[in-house]
Formats: structure tokens, sequence, C-alpha cells
């Protein structure tokens, strides 16, 4: 599992990051989550990206939580059992890619 936190001094662009992630040769598209919204423990058969655009997203991998905020991309690979929450009143917007 690896996290990368957003670190440039403008919010994230959803034409600039699904250009990262088609260079990288996956196929992005992006979805909206609605508050409330959570998927419980799973895992994947592929490599998953997540990269979110706004609002904000708990993780739960093992023992470890975690919030992804705008701009913050999460990379799990394929077998990581996780879950996911809508962190907030906000809907969250995020890109998703797989390998």
């Amino acid at each position: 599992m690896k996290i990368t936190r957003w670190d440039k001094p403008y919010n994230p662009n959803v034409d600039e990051l699904k250009k990262i992630l088609i260079s990288e040769g996956t196929k992005p598209y992006t979805w909206v989550d609605e508050p409330g919204t959570y998927y419980g423990d799973h895992s994947h058969t592929f490599d998953e990206i997540r990269w979110v655009v706004s609002g904000r997203m708990r993780y739960g991998v093992g023992n470890e939580e975690f919030v992804l905020g705008p701009g913050d991309r999460l990379d799990l690979p394929a077998g990581t059992i996780h879950w996911a929450r809508v962190e907030g009143d906000e809907p969250v917007v995020y890109l998703c890619a797989s390998k």
C-alpha cells in the first residue's frame, strides 16, 4: 500500500490527474460517493488506484485507518483487504484506475 499526499499549492484538477494516470498506462474514470457511503471489507483482483479530487474518504487496511483529502492518492496492491467510508457531509469525487 502506498499513500501519496498532495503537496502542491493549488487544488487538484481532474484533467491533470487523469493525464498522469493515462501516462501510467491506466484507463481512469471519475466516481462520486455521497455522504454516508460505506464499502465494507473487500479486495480486488487487480492493483487499485484511488485519487481524491474533492471531499474526504476514510480507508481502513488491517489495523490502520487514514483519511484522504483533495489530491491524495492511494495505491493498493491486488488482494489487499480494505474498507472505505465517506468522511463528513460532502460528496467525494475521485478517480479510479487499475493496473
